[in-house]
């Protein structure tokens, strides 16, 4: 197993941060990242998202699907694969021990596969921790860590930002904070504006048969940006569109054994999403 320190964003700190704490939530999401060159092969990849998340304050459900679009050559053996799956489960709790100091803390648990499930295999391990700071005037500062453990390779990230206002308020909202970092801006109840800085980082085993690397792993490591409308007509309901673009994105690929072999960039794609999202 490779282990070591990098530039990475972990789901479960991301959702930590961005997920309201409704009673209970329920989102449905599909996205499109438009055909992109792979760096070094003669071939282009498009992908396309289906995305489904529901919880309440202190638990996440999230199933994810990815569907690959290979065109020509991808350097190895031709496509690596049709599709990714992915089931995500985090537990998370937050708090004040006064009125300043406060404290967040979570633990996610995520199945990352192409067809087959090793549960000792294809898992990441997704703890989180640390202390937060209210300055009044909506005003919040926090500061602690997280990591992401898994059989290909283990990443460590500081959790740093600030957050201000909630989505509901008039005027702007949000959180400057990496590794999430999201703005809103609202001028009426029912409407609204937001700005994402899109973080992906996800690990996947491969299937038993792959002709990549059977039962490996391949490692998406990805950044850009969004920007949309939220359209709120009634208060348990908002639908979110926009457009997005990635700028950075990577596949790394690791035998069963978790060595790396072989690494993928992309050029940056665009591409859009739609979200319908209740809230109880």
């Amino acid at each position: 197993m490779k282990t070591g320190f990098n530039r990475c964003a972990l789901a479960a700190a991301v959702l930590a941060l961005s997920v309201p704490a409704h009673a209970l939530f329920l989102n449905a999401s599909s996205s499109f990242n438009g055909s992109t060159d792979v760096d070094g092969t003669n071939g282009e990849v498009a992908t396309t998202i289906y995305h489904v998340m529901g919880g309440g304050e202190h638990f996440i459900v999230d199933l994810k699907r990815t569907d690959y679009d290979f065109d020509g050559a991808y350097g190895v053996n031709g496509d690596p694969w049709d599709s990714l799956n992915r089931i995500f489960l985090d537990l998370r709790d937050e708090g004040q021990f006064n009125a300043q100091l406060g404290y967040f803390a979570g633990l996610g648990y995520a199945m990352g596969f192409e067809e087959d499930i090793h549960l000792s295999e294809n898992y990441s391990l997704m703890p989180r921790a640390g202390l937060s700071w209210n300055f009044g005037d909506g005003i919040k500062a926090f500061f602690g860590a997280a990591a992401n453990l898994n059989e290909a390779d283990n990443k460590f990230l500081p959790v740093l930002g600030v957050q201000f206002g909630k989505d509901a308020d008039l005027g702007w909202s949000g959180s400057v904070a990496y590794p999430a970092t999201r703005v809103l801006y609202r001028p009426s109840e029912t409407l609204a504006f937001e700005g994402v800085f899109l973080t992906v980082k996800e690990t996947y085993q491969l299937a038993d048969d792959s002709k990549v690397a059977s039962e490996g792993f391949v490692m998406e490591e990805s950044y850009g940006v969004s920007a949309g409308i939220i359209y709120t007509p009634v208060k348990m309901l908002n639908i979110r569109a926009g457009v997005q673009s990635f700028f950075d994105r990577e596949y790394t690929l690791y035998d069963r054994d978790g060595d790396e072999f072989a690494s993928y960039d992309t050029d940056p794609s665009l591409g859009g999403y739609v979200t319908v999202g209740l809230a109880f």
